[in-house]
């Protein structure tokens, strides 16, 4: 959850989820649609798919416990090098440090990297994998992200406070509000789509989007595709149709657009159609719900 997530966010989120599904059988055994529900508003959706995956795979292959090595880690869905070293690390004292945003800023400023992008990331690899310790890997993995997010700062850090200011080469060269470099930003594209709201009475229909991709598995008002250019909209059914608003959404690697349509219909013969006071039982992501705000009930 913490993946590009605020621990503030997350609070809330974490104690819901723990006291719904408390051990990894009983996340194993939900259904992906009860678990999107309980993850809606939290984004980056993959996230709980590849969560709900990993689940079943330690409940049926490992009896319902965690492998204890980094390379079985990896093999799961959705741990990454950091997250599988950091257990590995921390819970089974596997012999590798767990490099987060924290660490790797604390190593680029203590030995002075002056590298960007991927070969900044070899470069602290190279460095981690120095550090590494049979017996404390863990602790130094901790004590790290720890001076990262206490002194290391990003901006104005505490070299002052710091204790390993005499060892650290960006502070010897007055380059600490320097490092770590960073890629400059590309501008993020934007892309276009129209949304299709279509009611009978107090009903709304919905449908699931696919299995694979964006928000994959989610629930969704009938929707376009999303261009990279404005479209003529090409209505679902024939029916009088009105413009209702315009929802925008950022994502990670483009900015939405969307149109919002709609229209009331005789009946609720096609499609899945719910109550507007039920769709907070369906994983609803953040863009449909900023849609809902148009829809006068």
């Amino acid at each position: 959850m913490l993946q590009q997530t605020t621990v503030a966010t997350v609070k809330g989120y974490f104690s819901k989820f723990l006291e719904r599904w408390p051990t990894i059988q009983d996340l194993a055994a939900a259904s992906q649609d009860e678990l999107m529900q309980c993850w809606q508003g939290l984004g980056y959706y993959s996230r709980a798919r590849n969560l709900h995956k990993t689940a079943k795979i330690v409940a049926d292959k490992y009896h319902g416990y965690l492998p204890n090595s980094y390379h079985e880690l990896m093999t799961l869905p959705g741990l990454g090098p950091y997250t599988a070293a950091a257990i590995a690390s921390i819970a089974f004292g596997e012999s590798i440090i767990a490099i987060d945003t924290n660490v790797n800023r604390v190593l680029c400023r203590l030995f002075a990297v002056s590298s960007s992008g991927k070969i900044q990331k070899i470069q602290i690899q190279e460095i981690a994998d120095s550090l590494a310790h049979s017996d404390h890997s863990g602790a130094i993995s901790q004590a790290l992200m720890d001076i990262g997010s206490t002194l290391c700062k990003s901006k104005n850090p505490k070299c002052a406070d710091c204790f390993l200011k005499n060892n650290c080469l960006a502070f010897s060269k007055d380059l600490q509000n320097i490092l770590p470099l960073k890629p400059a930003k590309t501008a993020r594209p934007k892309r276009f789509g129209h949304s299709f709201i279509m009611r009978h009475k107090n009903q709304v229909c919905i449908e699931k989007r696919p299995e694979k991709g964006l928000l994959a598995s989610m629930y969704q008002f009938p929707s376009s595709e999303f261009s990279s250019e404005q479209t003529v909209v090409q209505y679902p059914i024939k029916s009088e149709w009105v413009h209702i608003g315009t929802v925008r959404h950022i994502f990670t690697h483009f900015e939405l657009e969307l149109t919002l349509w709609e229209t009331f219909v005789a009946n609720t013969n096609n499609g899945q159609w719910t109550a507007l006071s039920n769709l907070g039982n369906y994983g609803l992501p953040t863009m449909f719900k900023k849609a809902l705000a148009y829809v006068k009930i």
